[in-house]
């Protein structure tokens, strides 16, 4: 190997490595009538999830305590409550970015 490297191959190799390390472009995925099945989930996977954490805490109060059906009714209604609470805000928050992006093509 030379020790004085060809500078058109380091100028090449450097011209690949600015390449590489760009970041890449990302195309928008267009889901069609399925557009909104995303958001659509993450909101019952909140949901469902504010209602199980409910239902094991208050199972687990109710074992601890023996007052059966009392801690399960209540923070399941409360859980129910959260979850609901919880999809609201990311449906807000969903309604906004698309609010947003429909300024953006408008605009252009």
């Amino acid at each position: 190997m030379s020790e004085n490297p060809d500078p058109d191959r380091l100028k090449a190799l450097a011209e690949k490595l600015e390449a590489a390390q760009a970041e890449p472009e990302r195309k928008k995925h267009d889901a069609g009538k399925y557009g909104g099945a995303g958001p659509a989930w993450q909101m019952v996977v909140e949901l469902t999830t504010g209602m199980a954490v409910g239902v094991i805490l208050g199972l687990a109060l109710d074992s601890w305590t023996g007052l059966a059906p009392l801690f399960v009714v209540v923070l399941t209604l409360l859980g129910f409550a959260a979850g609901v609470r919880v999809m609201i805000q990311t449906a807000k928050a969903y309604q906004k970015k698309t609010d947003a992006e429909a300024l953006e093509k408008k605009n252009k």
